[in-house]
C-alpha cells in the first residue's frame, strides 16, 4: 500500500464538512483507495496552533492513525532548494506550504492537496488531486 502525504486543507476539508456531506470529501475519496496516510508535523503545527482543546483532541486522534513525518535537516535542505528555485522564478509560496513540500520530497511522498496552485509550482513534486478537479483553474 502506497503511503502519501496529507496536505493541511485536506484535514480541514474533511472536518468543516457537514456530517451527511462526509462522504463527499476528498480525504475520504483518498480513504477508497490503496494509501496509507502520513502528514508533516508542519500541519500537526498548523492544526494545534489554537486555543480550542476540543479540536485539539480530535486532531490528535485523527494524527494517532497516521504517520507523523518530522521536519529534520533533509527536509530543511530540500525546502531551501525550493524556495530558492521559487524566489528565482517570482513565485513564491506561503512558508507552512513550502515546509510541506519540503517534507514530501525529502521523503519521496506524493502529497494530496487541494491547494494546486501554489504546490504544483514546486518542481518535482508529484500531486494527487480530487478525482472532480477541474485543471482547468
Amino acid at each position: 500500500m502506497e503511503m502519501i502525504c496529507l496536505d493541511t486543507n485536506v484535514l480541514i476539508a474533511h472536518k468543516r464538512a457537514k456530517k451527511n456531506d462526509k462522504d463527499k470529501s476528498f480525504l475520504y475519496q483518498l480513504a477508497t483507495k490503496p494509501y496509507r496516510f502520513a502528514v508533516s508535523s508542519i500541519t500537526v503545527y498548523e492544526l494545534l496552533r489554537g486555543d480550542n482543546q476540543d479540536e485539539d483532541i480530535y486532531w490528535q486522534a485523527m494524527f494517532s492513525n497516521m504517520t507523523v513525518l518530522d521536519f529534520d535537516s533533509q527536509c530543511a535542505e530540500q525546502a531551501a532548494k525550493i524556495y530558492q528555485d521559487l524566489k528565482n522564478r517570482g513565485l513564491l509560496i506561503e512558508a507552512e506550504d513550502l515546509l510541506i513540500a519540503a517534507t514530501s520530497l525529502a521523503n519521496k511522498l506524493k502529497l494530496a492537496t487541494g491547494n494546486i496552485k501554489h504546490f504544483k509550482r514546486v518542481e518535482g513534486l508529484e500531486l494527487v488531486i480530487a478525482d472532480n478537479y477541474d485543471l482547468s483553474n
